[in-house]
């Protein structure tokens, strides 16, 4: 009976030495007081002027302020400072809890894991549990990279259950790991950090919808699709564009709804993306000779003037005088010269106003704040200017207060400056009959050219550009293939029909379904409206690969939602 005690003591040490020996430092934590004993303490861990510390929450926090973490590991490790963290994840039933991270150790740096050991009868009247902490394994470090390599692009990971709403932050500042520590919920963090001024107030009631936890968790029931939002979040003394996403976690069902909400920095990455869809939208909207609004441009802000009103309206319409017989004589580079002179006159005379070429040699300019008096003045500045070089024009102007009519004041003014045109020709008879014989023919040639120099532009690189009305289903183009034309007009120019009847005829099978979620308009619509820029990449039966760019225009109203819709050639990388 000796023999056999003797050699199950031996069992006991042995199986202590095994355990103890792979850890560098072993401590018993009492996590309701703090109080603490530690029972082993290596050299390489051995903190030089902790001695006297007898609180476990405060000796962590020690380790933290004199820098021993480094400071990428300092939130996550951090947490363990906090009596209420530790004891709200130890009381869960939680029976491993780990953390590693990177700390001083001497001359140089080491990986540790951090880990609380729950006995079985740990509770709140035998609250003891043992602190740990050992040299981190390969796999371990390993998986620390890889979340290391997350953490460049999201600065904010969490966690949550979508069934209680409770959550748990896997990567996140120091000061919102202090704020996670005070809530519970992911839907009372959500409000909080709202109601503390962290979201700019125009972002608010976009960021408030997405935070609807009950508009989340009837959408992850029905789908499992990765959802988004954009908003301005405090960074700070400034507001930065972020990114907020929620993704089904590997462990997703309906029994464990767990998510994972990431929230990544987009400042730079929006801002480019925004300035490339205005430099799209102005490409529309602007001529591109002389980069003022052109005839597109104007019809629709006279459309707005008719709708919204004005109390007052000046226009000045202008017109080149002898841009044909410059073209004729002069070549048509110096008649472009001419235009653009004519241009950069009105920019630097009427920098505040709308400014619009029309026509081949026809502009317009609209003020709602200058008075007749002083178009007058600016008019015969820009005449002085333009005759340095030997140009001329013929202008009329009008001015209306009051309830204004649009079309009134801008046809009284195109008749002003008719009647000065004549005069100019009744001045100049050596001139006027060639420019007359020519006037409509000149337009329409350079009508023909623009559209034709555009067309050549853009040809080899997209296979299509159309502006689509998703409330009225019906598009104009851009540019249109002759193919495309034709679909059209056998589905009755209904867009709609026209796109799904290109994907079967052209798109192999398997990416057929995302034309047709793109003819459901009434969600098409929301998503635009959600993130900017809806895209996807299709392959063609012909094995060309095509990318589709749908996004929203600038001139959407109650009764419009216009997007443009670019098809390109060739798979982005």
């Amino acid at each position: 009976m000796g023999r056999q005690t003797d050699d199950l003591n031996d069992i006991y040490a042995f199986v202590d030495e095994t355990m103890t020996e792979n850890f560098l430092k072993l401590a018993k934590v009492n996590i309701m007081t703090g109080e603490f004993e530690f029972m082993k303490q290596s050299m390489e861990l051995r903190d030089e002027g902790y001695e006297n510390i007898t609180n476990i929450y405060s000796y962590i926090k020690k380790q933290v302020d004199d820098k021993l973490v480094l400071s990428e590991y300092a939130s996550d490790y951090l947490r363990y400072s906090d009596p209420k963290y530790v004891q709200k994840r130890v009381f869960a039933g939680e029976k491993r809890i780990i953390q590693s991270y990177k700390r001083k150790a001497g001359s140089g740096f080491m990986w540790v894991t951090f880990g609380i050991v729950v006995p079985s009868g740990c509770s709140e009247e035998n609250p003891w549990v043992v602190f740990s902490w050992r040299e981190a394994d390969t796999d371990t470090i390993t998986m620390i990279d890889a979340l290391a390599t997350l953490s460049v692009t999201y600065y904010k990971i969490l966690r949550v259950n979508m069934e209680d709403g409770t959550f748990e932050a896997i990567k996140a500042e120091r000061s919102e790991h202090e704020h996670a520590s005070k809530l519970d919920k992911i839907s009372h963090w959500w409000k909080v950090f709202a109601e503390g001024g962290n979201v700019y107030e125009e972002d608010l009631p976009v960021y408030n919808e997405f935070t609807d936890i009950e508009k989340q968790r009837s959408h992850f029931r029905e789908s499992r699709d990765r959802v988004s939002c954009r908003y301005r979040r405090k960074s700070g003394d400034e507001y930065r564009w972020a990114q907020m996403d929620l993704v089904p976690s590997i462990e997703y069902s309906e029994q464990h709804p767990i998510i994972i909400l990431y929230v990544k920095d987009i400042h730079e990455e929006y801002l480019a993306e925004q300035m490339r869809h205005q430099r799209l939208v102005d490409s529309f909207n602007r001529d591109a000779l002389t980069q003022l609004f052109n005839r597109h441009k104007f019809n629709e802000d006279l459309g707005k003037l008719r709708k919204h009103g004005a109390d007052r309206l000046l226009c000045v319409y202008i017109d080149v005088n002898g841009l044909h017989e410059t073209n004729n004589l002069l070549g048509h580079r110096k008649g472009d010269d001419m235009l653009c002179a004519v241009a950069d006159a009105l920019r630097g005379y009427f920098p505040d106003d709308r400014k619009y070429r029309i026509g081949g040699d026809e502009f317009v300019v609209l003020s709602k704040e200058l008075t007749e008096k002083n178009a007058e003045y600016l008019l015969a500045e820009v005449r002085r200017e333009l005759e340095k070089d030997n140009y001329e024009i013929s202008a009329g102007i009008e001015y209306a207060q009051g309830d204004v009519d649009v079309d009134k004041t801008v046809g009284a003014a195109e008749l002003a400056m008719r009647a000065d045109k004549e005069w100019y020709y009744k001045h100049t008879n050596s001139k006027r009959r060639k420019r007359e014989m020519n006037e409509e023919l000149e337009k329409m040639l350079t009508e023909k050219q623009d559209a034709d120099h555009f067309i050549e532009a853009i040809s080899d690189r997209f296979a299509g550009v159309y502006l689509v009305d998703l409330r009225l289903d019906m598009t104009r183009d851009i540019y249109m293939p002759r193919y495309f034309r034709e679909i059209l007009k056998g589905t009755g120019f209904r867009y709609s029909s026209g796109l799904r009847a290109y994907a079967d005829k052209f798109v192999k099978e398997q990416y057929r379904k995302f034309f047709e979620d793109f003819t459901d308009y009434e969600r098409l619509e929301k998503y635009i409206k959600e993130k900017g820029v809806i895209e996807f990449q299709y392959q063609k039966i012909d094995n060309e690969w095509m990318s589709l760019h749908v996004m929203e225009l600038d001139n959407t109203s109650e009764e419009k939602f216009e997007t443009i819709w670019i098809f390109a050639r060739g798979k982005n990388q």
